[in-house]
């Protein structure tokens, strides 16, 4: 079992690897293609994306600046570590002749998960990733059947951190592909400790000021989840958390080992947190008696909600940017008539903006607050 575990992360990191270089010679080839984009910003993203590919190379095998913008004109492979120049990446072109993205380019950056706009937008490269890692995860998701794939969500919801006999028992498979030691997590740890935040249930990142260390969690601080600890000299006991802000709870720190996992952070910013949104949506849907169906149609979206002739077809999104996440609305087809994208309460400023940007598009925009009012409200009319 152990071997198998270790196979299956050697994979795991190779592939990473080839992911990474393959997404950066992309968005490369995409920044010196473009004849409109400013050659200081040309120079910036091919800059930051040769920064990516050096990380995938054995120290002093990574190419210089000159080859790799000479390497984006010719083969593929000449510029992939040894170890992840497979056959069918060797000899594609991502330029033309003329110095053009060619179509292989834009093929292949479909089956690495790269957006199209993130080419034709020169997207940072954080943003990109972050996109990539949350669509692998729903496609993971995707391949399980519709009961796995609501017991595998409301799981990955339940249990963020979880020890890594449990998860293995849990779900078979798929494990290393959501969840990861948090040992790794070294800015989320106090003397070898770690924190889960009251509200979400994940790791709470330490910040730390000299004698003192600042314990938050950076989805709920706002909200007043914040503490403050002394680190001690390492030991068998976990620092004690005071708590600073009014929603700051009693937490134990636990041992951060090898054997204990977590979501990791795409997964909890974009299933966990989203998550905690449609079960408070469910369970107050269910209180004024209404029938509440989770994920109806797997990845289509979230929760389906019926009461007195009404209809709310929900889809929860908890990104840190409302204008991100209208810019990667904006455009598409709802999945399903009238959806709702339902944000977190304290992105209700954000409203205005975002029915703008999504002006006709046929999705509705509202917060968990606000959805909960009108079901009481519809609620009341047969009351």
């Amino acid at each position: 079992m152990e071997l198998v575990a270790e196979n299956a992360d050697r994979d795991k990191r190779v592939n990473w690897r080839r992911d990474q270089a393959v997404t950066a010679c992309c968005q490369a080839a995409a920044a010196l293609g473009d004849p409109d984009l400013p050659g200081e910003v040309k120079g910036r993203r091919l800059m930051s994306c040769l920064g990516v590919l050096a990380a995938t190379h054995a120290i002093g095998a990574a190419p210089s600046m000159a080859r790799f913008r000479a390497g984006l004109r010719g083969p593929l492979g000449s510029l992939l570590p040894d170890d992840v120049r497979t056959a069918e990446l060797a000899d594609l072109r991502l330029l033309d002749g003329d110095g053009h993205l060619t179509d292989e380019a834009e093929d292949l950056s479909r089956e690495f998960r790269i957006p199209s706009a993130a080419l034709e937008e020169h997207w940072p490269w954080d943003r990109v990733s972050v996109e990539q890692r949350e669509r692998q995860a729903h496609e993971l998701l995707r391949r399980v059947s519709a009961a796995d794939y609501v017991r595998y969500r409301a799981y990955l919801i339940e249990h963020p951190v979880g020890d890594l006999h449990t998860l293995r028992h849990d779900w078979k498979t798929m494990v290393s592909d959501f969840y990861e030691p948090v040992v790794d997590w070294p800015r989320r740890q106090v003397n070898g400790f770690f924190f889960a935040c009251p509200e979400c249930g994940w790791p709470m990142r330490v910040l730390d000021t000299g004698d003192t260390a600042e314990v938050r969690c950076e989805a709920h601080s706002r909200h007043g989840v914040i503490y403050s600890c002394e680190p001690a000299a390492r030991g068998d006991r976990p620092p004690v958390l005071r708590p600073v802000g009014k929603k700051a709870k009693a937490v134990q720190g636990q041992p951060a080992t090898r054997q204990v996992l977590a979501v990791s952070r795409v997964v909890w910013r974009y299933v966990t947190l989203p998550g905690l949104m449609e079960i408070e949506l469910r369970d107050h849907a269910v209180k004024v008696n209404a029938d509440v169906r989770m994920w109806p149609h797997q990845d289509r979206y979230d929760l389906r909600i019926a009461l007195n002739g009404h209809v709310w077809r929900v889809d929860a999104k908890a990104w840190a940017s409302p204008m991100a996440l209208g810019e990667a609305l904006r455009g598409t087809t709802p999945a399903a008539p009238d959806l709702t994208i339902v944000v977190p309460d304290h992105q209700r400023p954000s409203l205005t903006l975002l029915r703008t940007m999504l002006k006709d598009s046929g999705y509705q925009v509202d917060t968990v607050r606000g959805i909960k009012k009108k079901l009481t409200a519809a609620a009341a009319v047969t009351a």
